[in-house]
């Protein structure tokens, strides 16, 4: 059998973490020995899509895993990313399939876990206050991330550059981890994310936290410059396509399953999964 790129990630076994992208690879192979379907995906969709059977599954940040498919580092049957505007030049079309919010997690044990709760706004902003975040040029919850520190910087309500300097970047597949095992007190991260820790979040304000199609006007005001071209703020959605019929089946769980889903933190709203058109 030809050594592939591919075939050394399913050799890999149960599970592999490496690189400062922060790859998290959950592979194997089927009972008669054949390779089953891969399928690349959002950081924060991990934990999910490990529960959904009939594929090997790698995450990393979309921007990196994006980037991955672009320079043929990966030949997955199936991707999912955290943002459909990431598929241009990787697929026509795609299935929106779940939303999602931005929170501040905080680790109940933290010492200034009391502060996050009752004021995060200005907790975020300290020294004192172990903050983590992801990177925005790796992954679209960093570059959201920034976005809502700029919202809420308009409004008058922190100031995004301190609090952004006062944060500690971190991989999204690593940022939860680090906060549950208390490496950090608070980290801007998805609701799912905190949601299958268990770890208590505080919501944030919908004008600001990307979760809203009626704040869709408040979320464009703020943009973020990635790879040459302007990225403005739009309501989070998740969204899934098969590369080959082989990944096809795995999609059809994936984007199907609504329950497993809303169980996990995610949003499903009633038209979804919605078929997408790529531009």
């Amino acid at each position: 059998m030809e050594l592939t790129r591919r075939n050394l990630l399913v050799g890999l076994g149960t599970t592999a973490v490496a690189g400062s992208l922060g790859a998290a690879v959950y592979g194997g192979v089927t009972d008669d020995g054949e390779q089953t379907p891969s399928a690349l995906v959002a950081g924060s969709l991990l934990s999910l899509a490990t529960q959904v059977p009939g594929a090997t599954v790698e995450a990393h940040g979309s921007v990196a895993a994006r980037q991955l498919l672009r320079d043929d580092l990966r030949d997955p049957d199936a991707v999912a990313l955290a943002d459909p505007r990431l598929f241009r030049g990787v697929a026509e079309k795609a299935t929106a399939f779940a939303t999602n919010a931005l929170v501040v997690a905080y680790n109940p044990d933290a010492e200034q876990a009391g502060a996050v709760r009752e004021d995060w706004m200005g907790a975020v902003q300290r020294s004192a206050v172990g903050v983590g975040r992801t990177d925005p040029a790796v992954d679209p919850l960093g570059y959201r991330t920034v976005m809502l520190l700029r919202l809420a910087d308009g409004e008058g309500l922190l100031d995004a550059d301190r609090t952004l300097d006062n944060a500690r970047i971190l991989p999204e597949t690593d940022l939860g981890n680090v906060l549950e095992r208390g490496g950090l007190d608070a980290a801007f991260v998805y609701r799912n994310m905190a949601v299958e820790r268990d770890l208590p979040y505080v919501s944030l304000p919908d004008r600001i936290d990307f979760s809203s199609p009626a704040a869709a006007d408040s979320y464009a005001r703020a943009s973020y410059d990635l790879d040459g071209r302007t990225i403005h703020g739009k309501p989070i959605r998740y969204a899934a396509t098969a590369l080959t019929d082989a990944g096809q089946p795995w999609i059809d769980r994936l984007t199907g399953g609504g329950r497993r889903l809303r169980e996990a933190g995610f949003g499903v709203p009633e038209s979804y999964p919605d078929r997408l058109v790529i531009e």
